[in-house]
This record gives C-alpha cells, sequence and structure tokens, in this order.
C-alpha cells in the first residue's frame, strides 16, 4: 500500500532541493525533477490518505477495547478497597463498643454511638483542665486500638505509625501531631500547660483520624 513512500524516499535528494529551487522561484514549465517528484508525492499523499480512515478506526477500537478492561480493573480495585476499609471498621467498632446493646439485641451495634468516643467529648466540654489531659489521654488509647486492628507492625503508636503508608492513610500527619502532644503530657504531667482552645484542636485532630476511618 505505501510502495510510493518507500519510492520517495529514495528519491536523490539534489533532485528534492531542486524541486523546492523550481516552485520558489517559478522556474518556466518547471523541470523533469519538479514533474515527477511532484506526481510521486500526489500519489504517496493520495494512498496515505485513502488508508487513513481504516487506521485511524482500528486504532479507536483498540483504545476503546482497553479503556473497557481498564474501567472493569479499576472498579474491582475499588471494591476491594472499600470492602476492607468495611472489615477494619467493623472489627474496630467490635473493640470500642459494647457486644451488646442494653435490650440484648447485638444488631443495633451498627448504630450504636462509640462510648470512648463520647467519654473523650464529655472530658473535652468539662471545666476541669485534668479532664481536658485525660480526653487526650482516652483518644490516643483509640487510636492505638485502631492501629492494632490495621496489623501494623511495632510495639508503640509511634512504631506503628512509621509503618503506615500515606496511601491508606491520609490523615497520618494529624495522627502525628496529636501523638507527639499526647506524649508530652505523659511525660510532662502537671507541668504540660494545656488551655481549653489547645484541646479542642488537638481533639480535632484525632477526631479527623477516626472519621477517615468511619469509628466515630
Amino acid at each position: 500500500m505505501f510502495s510510493n513512500l518507500d519510492t520517495l524516499h529514495s528519491y536523490d535528494p539534489f533532485a528534492i532541493l531542486r524541486v523546492i529551487y523550481d516552485l520558489i522561484f517559478g522556474t518556466k514549465g518547471g523541470t523533469v525533477a519538479t514533474t515527477t517528484f511532484a506526481f510521486k508525492a500526489h500519489a504517496f499523499f493520495a494512498s496515505f490518505m485513502s488508508a487513513a480512515p481504516y487506521y485511524l478506526i482500528n486504532l479507536f477500537a483498540r483504545f476503546a477495547v482497553f479503556s473497557f478492561f481498564l474501567s472493569i480493573v479499576l472498579i474491582i480495585i475499588v471494591f476491594i478497597y472499600y470492602r476492607k476499609m468495611d472489615q477494619i471498621r467493623s472489627k474496630l467498632m467490635d473493640r470500642v463498643t459494647a457486644a451488646d446493646t442494653d435490650d440484648g439485641d447485638p444488631t443495633n451495634n451498627a448504630s450504636m454511638e462509640n462510648p470512648k468516643w463520647k467519654l473523650v467529648q464529655e472530658h473535652v466540654n468539662s471545666l476541669d483542665a485534668n479532664k481536658w489531659k485525660l480526653a487526650i489521654l482516652e483518644a490516643d488509647i483509640i487510636l492505638n486500638e485502631l492501629l492494632d486492628t490495621l496489623n501494623l507492625p511495632g510495639q508503640s503508636i509511634g512504631d506503628k505509625l512509621k509503618a503506615v503508608e500515606t496511601s491508606d492513610f491520609t490523615s497520618i500527619e494529624e495522627a502525628w501531631e496529636a501523638h507527639k502532644i499526647r506524649n508530652a503530657i505523659a511525660h510532662q504531667g502537671s507541668d504540660f500547660l494545656l488551655n481549653e482552645r489547645e484541646v479542642k484542636r488537638v481533639i480535632g485532630l484525632y477526631e479527623k483520624v477516626f472519621k477517615e476511618f468511619e469509628i466515630i
């Protein structure tokens, strides 16, 4: 189909320059080189244009098939990801909520408020500064339980946070910052000064982490 292209490529480059010269300066009647080159060029482009629709359709068909299978793969990956997250959330909620509701019906646990987080909020809203620190310590316990559910290696919370894949834990920076403040409270005790505004900010960091994993 593209035999004319091979012929065109094998044409004498000096003859091509001559053709360009004739076209620019308008040599009368042209030359044999001009006429021959123009004929071959016309044959090549005619052949190319006749074949172009076929190649475009073929290219589009291949792209469509590739896009279809890629979409299927991505849908499966997203489904597996959300299924995994739902399992993690269920395991964690089993740890931070009571096994049964007051009426003895365990099916109501899914809609039950996280009691440990409720306790944290009660401490935050207290007028007692010591309970503010306790709120942060309690929130860090919930964080530790979350990390255990994710099956992360390490003994301490810090070790587990280091093992986190940031792509799977978008609020990792908030978890680190909140945990560092918790450590400061644990090490300094009563010497660590904490006002109401700061404690709410720190609890807000924990809240962002817990909401990412849908445990509150």
